[in-house]
């Protein structure tokens, strides 16, 4: 997120209630535009699809859960790679060595897809579904792992624009496409799942241009497209283990609920392809969506009141600062980043209790079942704690607590699974407390760990122990990354 505080910090300077809505709102495009744009998109398309009086019950599912599976097992990829990818483009940012990135953005790509395609072939392999409809939920699945590599080069470039419009652009198509489909589903020829089949061609072609304008963007924000050293990045696998960790665990963490109880009471098994629980699984999407506040709020937070001080008080460890200025300054961050937690926790957490205390109204109106309303209530309960851990392990890497971080993403992930798997055999009435207990937990540990890094804050940057022992250890990626770099044709 660094480097959208300035304009965050001049929408705050001026004494206007509507330069602080612009604030806000701007703070949210960034951290939840693109991926609010994709949820309501396949939430609409969900409930459009329920109108189309020539498609059953079973195609719908089919196309739903097609989407779902790509959306899910993409970001358990992205996670493989993202942290360390964003840590090495972050350095080439900081270094001013911006001609490397673009090979970066290709080596990724190159791996990203080779492990989607991985992916894919296990699906391809279990599945009976037809060939050609797993080789367009291939296309979909590529297409969406190119969009998330797309997505984290734009961020750090800090074209926001582009990507707020291009994902504006695919939702749309994507919807319309559907719509047209749906629709007039009695023109297009029949074959086996037909319907469901140009349904997530509809998708697919939204996501494509969701992707095509993603890539022009990429290539009118790095002019200067190198081929040369594009798998150098690997090296930073070898040099920071733990950001790998702490982005491949928590990504799972997020799912691994969901991946137990599909084994659970009321779980299906749609054409020997998906397994899925149709209940928890739409609990769980609705649980998500309330914790748009804290990712806007956080932004807002860090990149205002806390960034400053941050910056001071490493300015003057950086800089040769005395020792009683250093003291000062470490006050003060603590200080502010206290105030900012305690807000971050009471205004997500009062909205949080608001969704609780109105789930009856929110069930009538969207027409949920009681199962779902039962067991939305601790999955918000688990989605608040979820976003709490979020928040706090990046703020433990702005400290170089990599360590810490990835700490908390494994008792995240360790706990979610031990407790799905105990609480599994009580089916509908343990659903949900797994995912709630586990993720309050791993938060009460964030916090903990967060709470005594701070303590000896000035400590920490003085004493990082990483630096001495990285020198002693083998270097299998940067071996594999020179490798690679050598026999690159293209």
């Amino acid at each position: 997120m660094a480097g959208i505080g300035f304009k965050l910090q001049k929408l705050f300077q001026e004494d206007y209630f509507s330069s602080r809505i612009k604030a806000y709102a701007f703070a949210g495009l960034v951290t939840s535009g693109p991926w609010l744009v994709v949820i309501a998109t396949i939430a609409v398309i969900q409930w459009m699809t329920s109108f189309f009086s020539l498609l059953d019950l079973q195609e719908r599912e089919l196309f739903n859960l097609s989407v779902a599976y790509c959306f899910i097992f993409s970001q358990v990829l992205f996670g493989v790679q993202q942290l360390v990818v964003t840590r090495y483009t972050a350095d080439l940012f900081y270094e001013k060595r911006t001609e490397a990135i673009f090979p970066t953005f290709i080596g990724m790509t190159k791996v990203t897809v080779g492990l989607a395609f991985i992916g894919w072939l296990i699906f391809f392999w279990i599945s009976p579904l037809p060939y050609y409809f797993k080789w367009l939920m291939l296309i979909l699945f590529v297409t969406v792992n190119l969009i998330w590599v797309l997505f984290l080069f734009l961020s750090a470039a800090k074209f926001y624009q582009a990507v707020a419009y291009s994902f504006l652009a695919g939702g749309g198509a994507a919807l319309l496409l559907v719509f047209l489909f749906g629709k007039n589903v009695s023109w297009f020829p029949v074959f086996e799942h037909s319907n469901s089949f140009f349904l997530l061609a509809g998708f697919t072609s939204g996501m494509l241009v969701t992707l095509f304008g993603l890539f022009m963007s990429m290539l009118m924000t790095f002019p200067n497209r190198s081929k040369e050293n594009q798998f150098s990045y690997l090296d930073y696998f070898d040099r920071f283990p733990s950001l790998f960790w702490t982005g491949f665990l928590y990504n799972i963490g997020i799912w691994v609920c969901n991946w137990v109880i599909w084994f659970g009471e009321g779980n299906g098994f749609l054409l020997d392809s998906f397994l899925y629980h149709r209940i928890y699984d739409t609990a769980i999407f609705w649980s998500y969506l309330t914790i748009i506040p804290t990712l806007i709020i956080f932004v807002v937070s860090v990149e205002t009141r806390f960034y400053e001080r941050y910056r001071v008080f490493y300015g003057y460890i950086n800089e040769g600062g005395t020792l009683s200025q250093i003291k000062t300054a470490k006050t003060a961050m603590q200080r502010v980043l206290k105030q900012e937690m305690e807000r971050l926790i009471r205004s997500q957490g009062l909205f949080s209790l608001l969704i609780l205390l109105t789930i009856g109204s929110i069930a009538s109106f969207l027409s949920l079942e009681p199962e779902i309303a039962s067991i939305f209530r601790f999955t918000t309960i688990g989605a608040f704690a979820n976003a709490m851990v979020l928040v706090i392990t990046l703020i433990l890497l702005y400290f170089e607590d990599r360590r810490g971080a990835m700490w908390t993403s494994i008792i995240f992930f360790l706990l979610n699974l031990g407790l799905s798997v105990l609480f599994l055999p009580f089916g509908y009435d343990g659903y949900g407390l797994s995912f709630s207990i586990g993720s309050t937990l791993a938060f009460v540990f964030a916090l903990a760990r967060l709470i005594l890094f701070i303590e000896k804050v000035d400590y920490h940057a003085f004493c990082q122990p990483q630096a001495l022992t990285y020198t002693q250890k083998r270097k299998p990626f940067t071996k594999l990354g020179a490798w690679m770099n050598k026999r690159t044709l293209f």
